[in-house]
């Protein structure tokens, strides 16, 4: 008596795959964003430029991602508008970065599988900052803080948002 043969199981697996998908994209579903619900028009520009980064197959880091747009937020600055990393970053710049990049993995998660943030990187690392590996390991995605594991997660997360801008049409 063998194993069974991998076409009987195939249904199985994918039956499990998808609801192990459906756990992901549940916990980012079920995150709140005290931020970015409350500026549709700068979400909605990082989140174009980002799919220009991915429709070039390429990376941006943080500091290029945000320039030159402006959030205008009731509960940041008394509502006045401002640029974040102008003059620097603040912390409060950081966690509106953050919440607006996790908002866009929602919709990136709910329609391609993947982490649209992902494209997003440190200038001084060249990797996602520790906002990236929080919200993965809140979304239950990825646990390890092994350096190589989570190099080859992100890496993976990258190649998902490439290949899926490189067969969006335009």
């Amino acid at each position: 008596m063998g194993l069974p043969s991998r076409g009987r199981n195939a249904p199985r697996l994918v039956c499990a795959r998808r609801t192990v998908v459906n756990q992901h994209r549940a916990k980012l579903e079920s995150m709140t964003w005290p931020y970015a619900d409350r500026d549709p028009a700068a979400l909605s520009a990082l989140g174009d430029r980002l799919v220009q980064v991915g429709r070039r197959a390429d990376l941006i880091t943080y500091t290029d991602l945000v320039r030159g747009v402006t959030f205008r937020l009731p509960n940041v600055d008394n509502g006045h508008p401002f640029e974040l990393g102008v003059p620097e970053w603040r912390d409060v710049d950081r966690d509106i970065l953050g919440d607006c990049l996790g908002r866009l993995c929602v919709d990136s998660y709910r329609a391609g599988g993947f982490l649209i943030s992902a494209l997003a990187k440190a200038r001084e690392t060249g990797e996602p900052s520790e906002g990236f590996w929080n919200l993965v390991r809140a979304a239950d995605l990825f646990q390890s803080k092994n350096a190589e594991k989570r190099l080859l997660f992100w890496m993976e997360q990258v190649k998902k948002a490439h290949a899926w801008y490189a067969a969006a049409p335009l």
